[in-house]
């Protein structure tokens, strides 16, 4: 058993201003569930001992991955932190579909960043928020570690109260036109129509311009707009925003949990509106069969890789409340195979079913004819692997990358046969207002 240190600092109920501090550090990443109901863990590092990359140009993919994997064998301290040391970082979405032979044209402010960014990291803050307890976790496995350490206890102490500035100088824009949607959209319908496929999930991308530091604005979205899958990057390439409602995969010692989200309905001021709304997106025949169609993508994907007679639903077409939407939400689970390390677990699944559509390879491949540009980290996953047996991460939506002066956003829903165009157009417009809101008084 390898040697490790635990350290107590203070709780703090608003961690954001302790979290300024370290947020300037080199490969700074920050796992929040700033919905505390529905989350539990913040979990943050920086100064990664390693970077693992992969690019469009990377000629062995398999090779890296299986390296990284190799990185990741168990380690157990027997403590009971959900992360001991391991990797933290994004996959992108672009790198699924490669995997897959399937490949875009990315934006040409994006061309040049990472299908794959992961930091190694042999430390974190692990903040839970049912305990209101911080513990940071080292373990002692490199020679710069103990200075580091040492460094990350003196800012958390000396925090400060101010966020970083910024100006969003104009708002969000489509990168295509209405008319160009709508062409994609009825081409979609086509498709599903010669039945190629069941549901496919349709997005466009929106930019803004800004200035000042992207942190700034990551704090001010996730304070107006909580979420239990929040995340923060900051990499040579671009800073990463990410405000998920949504997980793609749990695994904890083996056992599997992913909780797709398909259905989607706004919100109201008005309590009785609101609750009316509510009602309407539970009992809503085509929401119901949109998330029922990636329910069984899930069990399907979980098949693969799950011990027999272990896949089942626990949950199925449930109602999640954020403050800018009503979501419809499912749960599955299985029991993995020994034989799978926990990163091919998670390959032999992504990119999530709930942004591709059902079946799986053939959605990607009409998103890929209908989609001008690659959709990057939007619509991968972010999160941590941890060395002792366990790693969360979430779908990238309501993602953004910051990059040269750019917010890059995107949004999407999934087209099934009785789907309205205009409906959809509008439900993009509904899944990014809880960002766009987040910024307007600014």
């Amino acid at each position: 058993m390898s040697q490790f240190m635990l350290l107590s600092l203070e709780y703090f109920s608003q961690p954001h201003a302790a979290y300024q501090k370290l947020s300037m550090l080199p490969g700074f990443v920050l796992l929040e569930s700033s919905d505390k109901n529905m989350g539990r863990f913040d979990i943050l590092s920086a100064y990664p001992y390693d970077q693992i990359k992969l690019f469009a140009d990377t000629r062995d993919k398999i090779k890296e991955l299986n390296r990284l994997s190799e990185i990741l064998e168990r380690t157990s301290y027997g403590l009971e932190l959900p992360f001991q040391g391991g990797a933290i970082g994004y996959i992108s979405y672009d790198l699924g579909a490669e995997l897959q032979g399937i490949k875009s044209v990315p934006q040409s402010n994006l061309h040049d960043m990472p299908l794959l960014d992961i930091g190694l990291y042999d430390w974190a803050i692990i903040v839970d928020h049912h305990l209101k307890k911080v513990t940071l976790f080292a373990a002692n496995e490199h020679e710069t570690t103990q200075s580091i350490i040492q460094e990350i206890i003196a800012l958390w102490g000396n925090t400060g109260n101010s966020i970083s500035h910024f100006v969003v100088k104009d708002d969000f824009f489509p990168l295509i036109s209405k008319g160009n949607y709508e062409e994609s959209f009825y081409a979609i319908l086509n498709a599903l129509i010669e039945g190629r496929s069941y549901q496919v999930n349709y997005t466009q991308p929106f930019h803004a311009h800004y200035e000042g530091d992207a942190w700034g604005i990551y704090c001010t979205i996730s304070q107006k707009n909580p979420v239990p899958f929040s995340a923060f990057m900051r990499t040579p390439d671009a800073d990463v925003l990410s405000f998920s409602p949504e997980r793609f995969i749990l695994y904890d010692q083996g056992e599997l949990l992913t909780s797709p989200i398909k259905g989607t309905m706004k919100r109201s001021a008005n309590t009785l509106e609101d609750e009316f709304l509510k009602s309407e997106l539970l009992h809503c025949d085509k929401n119901r069969a949109e998330n029922v169609m990636i329910v069984d993508l899930s069990r399907n994907d979980f098949g693969k890789i799950a011990k027999a007679g272990t896949v089942r639903v626990p949950r199925l077409c449930v109602v999640q409340s954020f403050n800018g939407v009503h979501h419809l939400v499912s749960d599955v689970e299985a029991v993995c195979k020994d034989s799978l390390s926990p990163l091919m677990a998670f390959l032999s699944c992504f990119p999530g079913g709930s942004i591709t559509g059902a079946p799986k390879l053939e959605s990607m491949r009409i998103i890929q004819e209908q989609e001008p540009y690659s959709r990057g980290i939007y619509c991968g996953s972010i999160g941590y692997f941890s060395r002792h047996g366990r790693f969360d991460t979430n779908i990238a939506i309501r993602t953004v990358t910051a990059k040269n002066g750019v917010l890059h956003l995107a949004a999407g829903g999934g087209i099934v046969i009785d789907s309205v165009c205009s409906d959809e157009y509008q439900e993009c417009y509904t899944k990014i207002a809880a960002i766009i809101n987040g910024l307007k008084t600014i």
